[in-house]
C-alpha cells in the first residue's frame, strides 16, 4: 500500500534540495569569481609597489651618498600592503561566499536523504526501484560524499561549483523527464534483499565513479595551466583573460599529484563496488532468470566499466603511466558509466528495461 502523503512530502523536499543546490551553486560561483577577482588585486598591487620602488629609486639615485633617505623609503613602499593584511584577515574570518555555498549544500544533502527516505517508507520499500529513484539516491550520495570529504579538507570546497553543477543537471533531467508516482515494485524486482545489495552498491560505485572523473578533469586541467603558465613564462607573455582566470583556480585547489592520487583513490574503491554490482547481480538473476549470465545489454555494459576501470587501475600502477594518460583513462571509464546508465536504459531494449522508466 502506498502512502501518497509521505510520497508527496518526498517530492516536496526534493523540490526544496533542489532550491538549496541552487543557492550553494551561487555561492560557489562567487567564490570563483571572488578568487579570480582576488588575484587580479593581487597582481595590480604588485605592478604598483613596483613602480613605486622604481620611482624611488629614480629619487634617490643622486643623493646615494645618504643612507637614511634609502632605509626611510623602505618601509612607505611596504605600507600598502601591510595595511591591507588585516582586511583580509577579517574577510575570510566571516562566512563568505565559499562558506554559505557549503552550509547550503549541507542542508540541501540533508533534505535530499530525508526525502529518499521517505520515498522509502511510502512505497514500503528501497527507493531504488527505477531510474528516478537511482538517480535522485546517487546524487544525494554524491553531495553527501562531498561534504563529508570538505569537513577535513576545506581547500576541495573550492571545487563546489563543479560539484554541484553536474548533480544540478541531473535531478532536473529526473525530475522533469524520468519522475513516476510512488509505486510497487515489478515481479523481477521482488526479491528485496538483492535489491538493496546489488542496486545499493551500483549506487556508492557510480556515486565514486563521478567524484573520479570531476577530479580527473580537474587533473588534466591543472595540468594544462602549468603548461600553459611555463611556455608564456619562458616567452615573457601573461597568461591572458581565460588563462588567468583558471589558474587563479587551480592555484587554490590541491596540486596536479594530489588530484592524482585521490582520483586513484575514489577509482579504487568504485572498482571494488563495480566487482560487488556484477557478482551480486549474477547472482540474482540466476536466481530470477535461472542463469548467471544472460549477455544482457546491462550486465555487458556493466562488465566493460569493469574492464575499464580494472585496466586503468592496473596501468595507474604501473610505472609510467601517470598524469594525463591516467587521467583520460579514467574519463573513458565514466564515459562507459553515462553510456550504461542513459543509453542502455532508455534506448536498449533487454531483461533490465524495468530499471528505465518504471
Amino acid at each position: 500500500m502506498i502512502d501518497q502523503q509521505l510520497a508527496q512530502l518526498s517530492n516536496l523536499l526534493i523540490i526544496l534540495t533542489i532550491v538549496l543546490y541552487v543557492l550553494a551553486l551561487i555561492g560557489f560561483g562567487a567564490d570563483l569569481s571572488g578568487v579570480t577577482q582576488r588575484r587580479s588585486d593581487q597582481k595590480l598591487r604588485a605592478r604598483t609597489r613596483e613602480r613605486a620602488e622604481l620611482a624611488t629609486v629614480g629619487a634617490d639615485a643622486p643623493r646615494s651618498a645618504s643612507p637614511g633617505v634609502g632605509a626611510a623609503a623602505a618601509p612607505t613602499a611596504t605600507g600598502p600592503e601591510d595595511s591591507a593584511a588585516p582586511a583580509a584577515g577579517t574577510t575570510t574570518s566571516s562566512l563568505g561566499p565559499r562558506g554559505f555555498g557549503y552550509v547550503m549544500a549541507s542542508i540541501g544533502a540533508v533534505l535530499h536523504i530525508t526525502a529518499m527516505v521517505l520515498r522509502g517508507v511510502a512505497t514500503g520499500r528501497v527507493p531504488w526501484g527505477n531510474m528516478y529513484e537511482f538517480s535522485m539516491s546517487s546524487s544525494a550520495l554524491i553531495i553527501a560524499l562531498f561534504v563529508l570529504i570538505s569537513i577535513r579538507r576545506k581547500d576541495l570546497r573550492l571545487l563546489g561549483t563543479l560539484v554541484m553543477l553536474p548533480v544540478l543537471v541531473l535531478m532536473l533531467i529526473a525530475q522533469t523527464a524520468w519522475i513516476i508516482p510512488a509505486s510497487e515494485l515489478t515481479p523481477s524486482l521482488q526479491n528485496t534483499h538483492w535489491l538493496i545489495i546489488h542496486i545499493g552498491i551500483a549506487i556508492i560505485a557510480t556515486a565514486l565513479s563521478g567524484l573520479g572523473a570531476i577530479v580527473a578533469a580537474l587533473q588534466l586541467l591543472s595540468t594544462r595551466v602549468g603548461r600553459v603558465r611555463a611556455a608564456r613564462s619562458a616567452d615573457g607573455r601573461e597568461l591572458g583573460r581565460f588563462w588567468g582566470p583558471v589558474s587563479a583556480l587551480t592555484d587554490r585547489i590541491p596540486s596536479a599529484e594530489q588530484l592524482e592520487a585521490l582520483c586513484f583513490r575514489l577509482h579504487s574503491l568504485g572498482f571494488i563496488c563495480w566487482t560487488f554490482t556484477l557478482i551480486f547481480g549474477a547472482v540474482w538473476a540466476n536466481e530470477a532468470w535461472g542463469r548467471y549470465w544472460n549477455w544482457d545489454p546491462k550486465e555487458v555494459w556493466t562488465f566493460v566499466i569493469w574492464v575499464v576501470y580494472a585496466c586503468y587501475l592496473h596501468a595507474r600502477a604501473t610505472r609510467g603511466f601517470r598524469g594525463n594518460k591516467a587521467a583520460w583513462f579514467a574519463l573513458a571509464g565514466f564515459a562507459c558509466v553515462i553510456i550504461n546508465y542513459t543509453l542502455v536504459n532508455l534506448v536498449i531494449n533487454g531483461l533490465h528495461s524495468y530499471s528505465g522508466l518504471g
